[in-house]
């Protein structure tokens, strides 16, 4: 149980009053952890489906609220994988089923999300190649994570393009794109050129951190 908790990615909301507040407002209603991190990929799936559609339309006010929308999406499912944990850890609600329903739904919304911003953006006919690039690299930089933790070592969230760097990336470009939409899918294109780059040096620095501290004999 308590190599469960260290495993647990390190987020600095988690201590603020208002998280704590939400958790325990989720716990009063009845809403499982489960059930917290399957709202995530909803989340998530409404945010991609913003991004797919946003350049299909000609209206640049239409434009700038499905790119609000799609950065609400993705705070949304952050918001969700912050909950989840504080309401399975801290209200005492873990189940045996716990780790999948943490890790999947995190793997299928960074796949939403980064396949509807490559599908997305229409000016450039490779942009979908972008995004399954940074959707499969997304993959693998948790595979390495969890390769870490089955080696018997702690869980390093290390990036540079973790999680949090990826959706906070994904987050300001849609943002900015709301701004000046003409520019939108530049600055898409940009962003997932980005995360694939990004993703792919976390995977080596994460997998050179496990051999050196495999090869030094550093306690689990």
């Amino acid at each position: 149980m308590e190599k469960d908790i260290q495993d647990r990615r390190p987020i600095r909301a988690r201590e603020t009053r208002w998280a704590t507040a939400a958790a325990r407002y989720l716990r009063r209603k009845g809403y499982t952890p489960n059930t917290i991190s399957l709202f995530s990929i909803l989340f998530a799936a409404l945010g991609a489906l913003c991004f797919l559609i946003v350049w299909r339309c000609d209206n640049e006010f239409l434009q700038r609220g499905l790119l609000i929308a799609g950065a609400l999406g993705i705070q949304g499912r952050l918001l969700c994988n912050l909950l989840d944990g504080m309401v399975a850890v801290e209200g005492g609600m873990r189940s045996p089923a716990g780790a999948v329903y943490n890790e999947l739904p995190d793997r299928v919304s960074d796949t939403l999300l980064l396949l509807g911003v490559g599908y997305g953006i229409l000016q450039l006919p490779y942009a979908p190649l972008l995004g399954w690039g940074a959707a499969l690299l997304a993959l693998a930089t948790a595979y390495i994570r969890l390769l870490g933790g089955t080696c018997g070592l702690a869980q390093r969230f290390s990036g540079p393009m973790a999680k949090q760097h990826r959706m906070a990336l994904l987050t300001v470009g849609a943002v900015v794109a709301a701004i000046v939409p003409q520019w939108g899918q530049l600055i898409f294109t940009l962003i997932l050129a980005a995360i694939l780059l990004g993703a792919g040096a976390t995977c080596i620095h994460r997998t050179r951190q496990i051999i050196r501290d495999l090869s030094s004999g550093e306690p689990s």
